[in-house]
């Protein structure tokens, strides 16, 4: 809420949680450093910050990313190039959840973390979305891993944390009595019982709990294998875009203080 000066109190236009707001700003930031900043530094960001599957794989099993290349057409100094940056991939299954294919990328990004990632980031609170942001990204990483590991295409975009916030939110927003608006005060009694989040058997019990995922995940499924990444030219990583989703769902529970009830002591 915000007083205006005729005396009325109205809705702010914008009404963002402070940490959704932030990272949508660094996300901005990182794109428009990309592109004022000598072409150079955007190279290297995306050298540097995406992930490409194949350079994990080549850490931890080298001989199966040799032999995997064998028969396989490719530049040698294009492959040495690429091994010159194996040693600094360590990070990549979070830093490329921060970059972008392009501006119309990071637009739909934007949009849609502004959407979902506001109704778990006042569930949540600052410090354990951003813990839940990192973790479903690196989740959808892995899933990706999973499915290309020898892969050297570059992979970028929030979508996977995305993804999180949208299984997270089925943990809560399905269950009797719940709103996506601001954050209660926690252990209210009233609203308590209201505010437990759903078990997992829970929300396949649940008709619209269950409608939601299984919905998702053969829309996903549908435009991850027929459609085109917005404003990109490449194929959508659906299976960062399932393994984000899944340790949404499946993680939330971790994270989520404001469905538990308050332990009890004797004394």
């Amino acid at each position: 809420m915000t007083w205006l000066g005729d005396g009325v109190n109205r809705e702010r236009i914008v009404n963002l949680p402070g940490v959704v707001s932030a990272l949508i700003a660094v996300l901005v930031a990182i794109e428009i450093a990309g592109d004022i900043f000598p072409q150079s530094i955007g190279r290297t960001l995306m050298v540097y910050g995406s992930f490409i599957p194949a350079r994990i794989t080549f850490l931890f099993a080298p001989n199966r990313f040799f032999k995997a290349l064998e028969g396989v057409d490719i530049d040698g100094d294009e492959l040495a190039s690429f091994l010159n940056t194996t040693g600094d991939a360590w990070w990549t299954p979070l830093s490329y959840a921060f970059l972008h294919a392009n501006w119309t990328h990071l637009g739909v990004n934007c949009l849609t973390l502004a959407a979902f990632g506001a109704p778990v980031a006042r569930r949540l609170g600052t410090v354990r979305f951003i813990a839940f942001f990192a973790i479903t990204a690196v989740a959808g990483a892995a899933a990706h891993l999973v499915a290309h590991p020898f892969d050297l295409a570059p992979v970028v975009g929030a979508s996977a944390a995305i993804s999180g916030a949208m299984g997270g939110i089925v943990r809560f927003a399905f269950a009797h009595g719940e709103a996506l608006g601001e954050r209660e005060p926690y252990g209210a009694p009233q609203t308590r019982e209201a505010r437990k989040s759903l078990s997992l058997t829970r929300v396949l019990a649940n008709r619209r709990a269950a409608f939601f995922v299984f919905t998702w995940i053969a829309v996903n499924l549908f435009f991850g294998v027929a459609a085109q990444p917005p404003g990109g030219t490449g194929v959508i990583a659906w299976e960062a875009h399932m393994g984000g989703f899944l340790a949404g769902l499946l993680l939330f529970g971790l994270f989520d203080a404001t469905g538990r009830r308050p332990s009890t002591s004797g004394g």
